[in-house]
């Protein structure tokens, strides 16, 4: 059985708690006030109703994700993504775990239908994944948080740029450990960034951390400084793996996986940069008619110039590089903005 017919099924068998597609939050709410939050329950009781308010919240966001007409997808995936964020919001105080387990397939169902507007727009930027310690008292704050989880379709954690997350998400039996060498370097922004093609996402990942990621105070001029000479390696070991010699398949996913990486930390530090750069890839890309990656890669996976979808830098009213992927037999992964009218 799929996991949406388990979704119906189960809700049809808590039929004393159903939720419609015309005004799904309301409706849950109104369940709520009658059947988990009214003083006249126990918690005991509380907690029961809510599991089974939940499955008919289960039920009606893949109603309205997966089955409403292509003209009514807008109205539907936002009742759909209001839902959700209230939903995770109790959810974290009344049952994180099935809501943990629940949103692994809702996200492996987005992928595998390829929602990706869905995924990055409401899953990721309002940071509906898992429940963790940042969201319920119900984990400690030792857990891991759950970066993973949002590690797809191109995306990182909204989170993922934090010192401490980045810090407790290191292994430490394979963390470089800090010298006082490593510290002069960081504070003066003289080290030498060196990235090879010999597993370079994880070489990446080292110089930042060892040069950037760190809790040394610096003037801006040393960090920006820091950051441009490992981006600057970054983008020489990606051109290498592309265009010296016939790229085997496994260059071209490494090369895509350090480009996910780069960018989502452009985004955070400071994305212009990139956005200069990733043009200059593009068009390389298709002056050599390098079309797979480009449309697989680039297009599919947003990896153009960062914007307001995915920087704190840039306004809502900032353009959006919808041209940018309109180039090889591609259109923008995503809408264009909408212009209104005066």
């Amino acid at each position: 059985m799929s996991d949406k017919a388990e979704n119906t099924t189960a809700a049809q068998a808590s039929s004393e708690f159903v939720i419609s597609e015309c005004e799904p939050l309301k409706e849950y709410e109104q369940l709520m006030d009658t059947n988990v939050t009214s003083e006249e329950l126990d918690d005991k009781t509380s907690k029961e109703n809510f599991k089974k308010i939940g499955l008919a919240v289960h039920d009606v966001i893949f109603k309205l994700v997966f089955d409403c007409k292509q003209e009514a997808r807008t109205e539907s995936q936002n009742k759909a993504g209001e839902l959700l964020a209230e939903y995770k919001s109790d959810a974290c105080f009344y049952a994180p775990w099935p809501y943990n387990e629940w949103i692994v397939k809702l996200r492996d169902e987005l992928l595998k239908q390829e929602q990706l507007d869905f995924w990055r727009d409401v899953v990721v930027k309002k940071q509906l994944g898992p429940c963790w310690a940042r969201d319920s008292d119900a984990f400690d704050s030792e857990d891991k948080p759950p970066l993973e989880f949002y590690a797809h379709a191109g995306c990182v954690a909204p989170f993922a740029a934090s010192l401490k997350v980045k810090a407790s998400n290191t292994d430490q039996t394979e963390e470089t450990p800090e010298t006082d060498a490593d510290r002069v370097a960081a504070m003066t922004g003289n080290f030498e960034a060196v990235i090879t093609a010999d597993n370079p996402l994880k070489q990446y990942r080292d110089l930042m951390k060892r040069f950037v990621v760190v809790n040394i105070h610096v003037d801006d001029d040393i960090h920006k400084a820091r950051v441009q000479k490992i981006a600057t390696a970054v983008r020489s070991i990606i051109c290498q793996l592309l265009f010296e010699g016939t790229p085997t398949q496994q260059e071209y996913d490494t090369a895509s996986e350090l480009l996910q990486e780069y960018k989502s930390d452009a985004a955070f530090y400071g994305p212009w940069d990139y956005n200069d750069w990733i043009v200059e890839l593009r068009d390389r890309l298709l002056e050599r008619n390098m079309l797979e990656f480009w449309s697989e890669k680039i297009v599919k996976l947003e990896l153009g110039p960062c914007c307001s979808r995915d920087s704190d830098f840039f306004d809502r009213d900032d353009s959006i590089p919808v041209e940018f992927y309109n180039r090889g037999g591609c259109t923008a992964p995503f809408d264009p903005p909408v212009v209104e009218q005066d």
